[in-house]
């Protein structure tokens, strides 16, 4: 069982020293064409993240992957701007974001996860069934969070709800399920796997879930320059992406376990129970559908809403590095 001191760790530190060492590690390689060079990849401590890091999926198809995991999604987006990093991983803000800073020069090559990625959370015992029998009532979020614009993009669409009519009690992830069972909240919203964890250890159950409302999709993305020349390697990074899917579809046992073990390597502490939850509940696949596209711009709307962008990017996706590797997986 985790414990509350135990928790902080779900957002690890010394981002600082990941991009110094992937800028020496990564910095002044030169492209080759047709020729496999290794690959510098920002990625976050995300469950299918943390088993890419316990598990070797890359190597049979001949890539070495330099895989740095970043607490911060701006930080990870700041290394690949820069150049430190050939790919990274984020969530649809992150994405927005980066397009609204690298235009034209950003691509999105995959999904990494979709879903239900965001849950309210209320205890057993409740009788809450909708954000209705919560009005008045003190509710946990994080202020500033994804999970604050998924809530507050949701209340916009049912018309009837306000943020004004909540008692809004800010609160840190690996606070959250203890003001849950202690009273203190009679719900909290969250991104996995805070839900899962509270679903596992405390008892806690999901009042709503937000994948029928929003997919709130994790991209991988690159450069455009870094494309154009390295098909050979997007092709086979992503051979191993589709390997990482197939294990948690066809084994999730064996990837629950691996995704514990890199954990312990990594200072969290992840229950086996809460990365089963996490694997069952979430789309791992990495397809870049219409869904997935639709919720980045609804996003980024209101991003542009709330003014933290001045105009909505163009988003770019590319995805023949994906169907390349997956008629080669096929094969």
């Amino acid at each position: 069982m985790v414990t509350k001191t135990e928790l902080w760790k779900y957002l690890p530190i010394a981002t600082f020293a990941i991009v110094m060492v992937f800028v020496s590690a990564c910095g002044g390689t030169p492209a080759i064409v047709d020729e496999i060079t290794p690959i510098c990849y920002g990625g976050q401590f995300y469950p299918e993240e943390l088993l890419l890091k316990g598990e070797d999926f890359f190597s049979k198809y001949g890539l070495n992957v330099e895989h740095a995991l970043f607490s911060s999604g701006a930080d990870n987006n700041q290394a690949l701007i820069s150049g430190a990093i050939d790919i990274n991983i984020g969530s649809d803000i992150r994405t927005v974001m980066l397009f609204d800073e690298m235009g034209n020069n950003a691509v999105i090559i995959a999904v990494s996860e979709s879903g239900d990625r965001y849950s309210t959370m209320v205890n057993p015992d409740s009788e809450i069934t909708s954000w209705y029998d919560m009005v008045g009532e003190k509710v946990g979020i994080r202020m500033g969070s994804g999970a604050e614009q998924v809530v507050q993009a949701y209340f916009e669409s049912v018309g009837d709800l306000q943020w004004e009519d909540f008692e809004w009690v800010n609160l840190r992830l690996e606070d959250m399920p203890e003001a849950l069972t202690s009273g203190v909240i009679v719900s909290f919203t969250a991104w996995e796997p805070i839900p899962s964890l509270a679903e596992t250890t405390n008892g806690a159950v999901v009042m709503m879930s937000y994948g029928d409302f929003t997919q709130s999709p994790v991209f991988i993305h690159t450069t455009r320059s870094y494309a154009a020349n390295h098909k050979n390697e997007l092709t086979a990074f992503l051979r191993g992406h589709l390997d990482k899917v197939v294990m948690i579809k066809n084994d999730v046992n064996r990837a629950a376990r691996i995704v514990v073990e890199a954990a312990i390597k990594e200072g969290l502490d992840l229950p086996f129970g809460v990365v089963k939850s996490v694997f069952s509940r979430i789309d791992f696949s990495l397809d870049v559908n219409e869904q997935v596209l639709d919720s980045l711009n609804n996003k980024a709307e209101y991003l542009l809403k709330i003014g933290e962008i001045e105009e909505i990017p163009e988003f770019f996706v590319d995805t023949s590095f994906l169907e390349a590797a997956k008629l080669l997986n096929q094969n």
